[in-house]
C-alpha cells in the first residue's frame, strides 16, 4: 500500500514539474510579444516622420505581424484516418533586417474521428521578395499535445495573394514534425494577417 502511495505522489510531483516547464515555456514565447510590442509604440514616432513614401503604406513593410488561419488537412491514414480542420494564430516581429522573431498555436482536429493534435512553438522567420511577391520562410521548435506532451518541429511557407495598409491575405502550407521522427498531415490554411 505505502509503494503505491510513493509511486502516486512521484508521478504526481514529475506531473508538476511537467506543467511548471510548460507554463515558463509559455511565459517565454509570450514575453517577446509584450517587449517587441512595447519596442514598436516606443519607436513609433520615429518610424512614421523617417518615410512618408507610398512604399512605407505596404502591409509587408509594418514591422509587427498578427495573423489567424484556418486550414484543413488530407486524410492520412497513418495518423488520423480522416480530413481535418486546423486554426492557427501567431505574432512575430522584426528583429533584424532579415529576420522576424515571434510564437505560433496551431490546433489541428480531425472530422470523422476524436485524433487531433496542437502545437505551441516559437519561431523564426524569413521574409523572402521575389520582384513584388512575398513569401515567409518559418521554422520553429515548440511543445505539441499529440499522444502526450512532447517536442515538435514546425516548419512553414506563407505567401501573401494580397496586401493592404493595414491587413494582408495569404495562403500557406505548414508542417509539424513530432520528436523529429515523423510527418503529421500537412496543413493548407487561408489566413488574414494584420
Amino acid at each position: 500500500m505505502s509503494l503505491c502511495l510513493l509511486l502516486e505522489t512521484s508521478k504526481d510531483k514529475a506531473n508538476l514539474k511537467l506543467k511548471r516547464k510548460f507554463i515558463l515555456f509559455c511565459l517565454f514565447l509570450f514575453s517577446n510579444t509584450i517587449l517587441g510590442a512595447y519596442s514598436l509604440n516606443y519607436h513609433a514616432g520615429d518610424s512614421l516622420a523617417i518615410d512618408d513614401s507610398v512604399e512605407q503604406n505596404r502591409y509587408s513593410n509594418l514591422k509587427s505581424i498578427w495573423g489567424f488561419r484556418l486550414g484543413y488537412f488530407f486524410d492520412n491514414s497513418n495518423e488520423f484516418n480522416s480530413t481535418g480542420l486546423s486554426g492557427t494564430f501567431y505574432n512575430e516581429y522584426a528583429i533584424s533586417k532579415f529576420f522576424n522573431l515571434g510564437w505560433s498555436m496551431q490546433v489541428n482536429q480531425a472530422i470523422n474521428n476524436r485524433g487531433g493534435y496542437l502545437y505551441l512553438g516559437g519561431i523564426l522567420s524569413y521574409p523572402l521578395r521575389i520582384e513584388k511577391q512575398l513569401f515567409y520562410i518559418r521554422g520553429g521548435l515548440g511543445l505539441g499535445v499529440i499522444d502526450g506532451l512532447t517536442r515538435v518541429g514546425f516548419f512553414e511557407i506563407e505567401y501573401l495573394i494580397w496586401e493592404f495598409e493595414k491587413t494582408a491575405i495569404s495562403i500557406s502550407i505548414s508542417e509539424c514534425i513530432p520528436e523529429f521522427k515523423k510527418l503529421m498531415p500537412p496543413v493548407i490554411s487561408i489566413g488574414i494577417l494584420f
